[in-house]
């Protein structure tokens, strides 16, 4: 176990220790990576295997690692179900790196995007070069992937991009992707804390979510870290549970009479700091 998760409870593996962006909402941000080796990375894949037959590698970004092939090409070996590598992309602008991470094994690649320019995506990594590299990285998926790969836009919502948000899906649907995550910022770093600025209220964004399952019914969608609680009744099954481990959720008043109770992990202290309680209903 780490300061921040218990290995082996979840099937995320956090490989990364530096990252290329500098995303103002990063998650991590506050979190101190150790430089793991390539053994240590192994051992808590063993462990993993043991508890789920699918892996994520993530944590800030992994494709920086020199041995990230090595360790797909190990996932493997372990007969993990489904590979699955979550990633900001840009290196996937380098064609031999796309074409290498593809065929070493991976069977899924997420890739974060805040926005379906430069000047709205770079104003939330905060590298002016970073949203080309994304957008060469994805079409360079497209191009070389096989057609079981599966290819996923992982779209985090901000109180900047909000309103734009059904035009950048349209933008991703436009490219070719049928499988699109939207993902709620949650005020864990210091920097955005208390910033309603960055962080938008969950049930603002829902009118968009539901625009955007409504208008491009030929999507796999998730909209993960929104409870059911927050949808209308009849969009409900919407809601899907963030499956990495986060021991800074709580539950609600609501939740005890709350059928998805099992299922959901409950709401982030800090967004309730934030916004409070009174959005969801039962």
């Amino acid at each position: 176990m780490d300061n921040y998760y218990t290995v082996g409870k979840s099937p995320f593996v956090y490989a990364g220790y530096v990252c290329n962006n500098r995303c103002i909402f990063c998650f991590e941000a506050d979190r101190k990576f150790s430089q793991k080796t390539t053994a240590e990375i192994k051992r808590e894949m063993k462990l993993i295997r043991e508890n789920f037959d699918f892996i994520n590698f993530m944590g800030q970004e992994p494709t920086l690692r020199k041995d990230i092939f090595e360790l797909i090409l190990y996932a493997k070996k372990l007969d993990f179900k489904n590979i699955s590598i979550t990633t900001n992309g840009r290196m996937f602008a380098y064609k031999n790196f796309a074409k290498n991470a593809l065929k070493s094994g991976s069977d899924q690649i997420v890739i974060t995007v805040m926005g379906n320019s430069a000047k709205m995506h770079d104003m939330h990594t905060l590298d002016k070069n970073s949203f080309e590299q994304t957008l060469a990285g994805i079409k360079n998926i497209l191009l070389y992937k096989k057609l079981e790969t599966s290819l996923v836009v992982n779209i985090m919502v901000t109180q900047k991009n909000l309103k734009q948000l059904y035009e950048i899906v349209s933008f991703f649907v436009g490219l070719g992707v049928v499988e699109i995550n939207i993902g709620h910022i949650m005020p864990i770093n210091k920097k955005i804390g208390s910033s309603k600025k960055t962080v938008a209220k969950m049930s603002d964004v829902v009118p968009a979510l539901i625009k955007c399952q409504d208008k491009h019914s030929g999507v796999k969608f998730l909209f993960v870290e929104y409870p059911a609680c927050v949808f209308p009744k009849e969009y409900r099954e919407l809601a899907f549970p963030c499956l990495e481990e986060n021991l800074q959720k709580t539950k609600i008043k609501l939740c005890k009479n709350c059928k998805h109770k099992t299922s959901c992990g409950g709401i982030s202290k800090d967004y309730l700091n934030l916004y409070g309680e009174e959005e969801f209903k039962l």
